[in-house]
């Protein structure tokens, strides 16, 4: 029989801060200080006082645990709002199939950054595990590889609004609703109204964006498809007894297209753009379409032209960049953008 392949340093260090939280979670208070901690933990397996130590500084640098320093030695406790460590505890070790090296470890942290400046919190929640768990394994790479986390950094160009205040419980409730099919009755804070309103919904989807996430719904015996954003629901109750009753022809993906076209069909677009700005839409940079084409004009100026679809994102995108592009075709989104910038000089033009 071949010999047992040994777990990787990283599940051990993971399955050991697990029974950190285990033992702290299951303290009353004022918590535990890492020495009595580490006598706990040398009943169950080897590890010196300053493993203890570094374990408990990096569960309180992942906000999981916060420290009491009215004690001659600082006592550790669950953090405020955070989660019971029984998910973390009951979680199948991650094996040398699911994360096979470092840069697979990075791929994921990565990812799950980046995706933190496009996504609410709530939406990336059920990944935050695995997360965790790619960044265990870059603190076993660190000494050997030139410390991984802190190579890669992530961000958005975009102003970032603050994330609405969603309810986790009412983002669950309706996740289940869309995967097993069924209604749901809600109390919703109508703005229009300023009031709370029950309404029995047919959950069709979730529609993320920027800083919000959004259920796409009709209301039971409607067929009028609504978008409602997930922080004005104060509760929402499953009926499982019934099932979801969808518009004939309904599509999401071309529901939540149409929602942002201002117009039905593609538009030829052409931009009068600075030097800089055609540098940056350069097809060997980041391009504005694959189909576009660049041309020279007079004093450095470049000519753009591309098939686009005529959206909300467009326009701004184009305000965005001020005076380094004008819109020379289509005439109506010529006059869209001149007739905002002209309102926008007059804010300015006693000054």
């Amino acid at each position: 029989m071949p010999a047992r392949s040994p777990r990787p340093n990283a599940v051990v260090t993971l399955e050991r801060r697990n029974r950190v939280l285990a033992e702290i979670a299951a303290t009353e208070k004022p918590g535990l200080d890492a020495a009595t901690l580490h006598e706990r933990l040398q009943q169950q397996c080897a590890v010196s006082l300053r493993t203890v130590q570094r374990d408990l500084e990096l569960l309180a640098a992942d906000g999981a645990i916060a420290s009491d320093n009215n004690h001659a030695q600082p006592r550790w406790s669950l953090a405020k709002g955070a989660r019971l460590p029984a998910a973390r505890v009951q979680a199948k070790p991650l094996d040398s199939h699911e994360l096979k090296s470092a840069r697979v470890a990075l791929s994921i942290v990565t990812l799950y950054e980046q995706a933190s400046h496009l996504l609410h919190r709530a939406a990336l929640d059920d990944l935050h595990e695995q997360y965790l768990r790619s960044r265990e394994v870059l603190d076993k790479f660190q000494r050997h590889e030139g410390r991984w986390l802190g190579k890669v950094v992530s961000g958005s160009q975009q102003l970032q609004l603050r994330q609405a205040p969603i309810d986790e419980t009412v983002l669950r409730e309706i996740q289940l609703a869309l995967l097993e099919g069924y209604p749901l009755e809600a109390l919703y804070y109508s703005r229009r109204s300023a009031s709370e309103q029950h309404m029995q919904l047919n959950p069709l989807g979730l529609s993320y964006r920027d800083s919000s996430i959004y259920l796409i719904c009709t209301k039971v015996g409607e067929t009028r498809v609504r978008t409602l954003p997930l922080q004005r629901f104060r509760s929402v109750t499953p009926k499982k007894s019934r099932s979801v009753q969808i518009p004939p022809g309904f599509d999401l993906q071309a529901h939540a297209r149409q929602e942002t076209l201002l117009e039905p069909e593609p538009i030829l677009l052409k931009l009068r753009i600075n030097a800089a700005l055609r540098e940056r839409l350069d097809a060997t940079e980041t391009p504005l379409a694959d189909d576009q084409r660049l041309s020279p004009l007079e004093n450095g100026w470049w000519l753009l032209e591309c098939e686009m679809a005529h959206t909300r994102e467009l326009q701004w995108w184009i305000l965005a960049h001020g005076a380094t592009v004008e819109v020379l075709e289509p005439a109506a989104l010529r006059q869209a953008i001149a007739q905002c910038a002209r309102e926008m000089a007059g804010f300015y033009a006693d000054t």
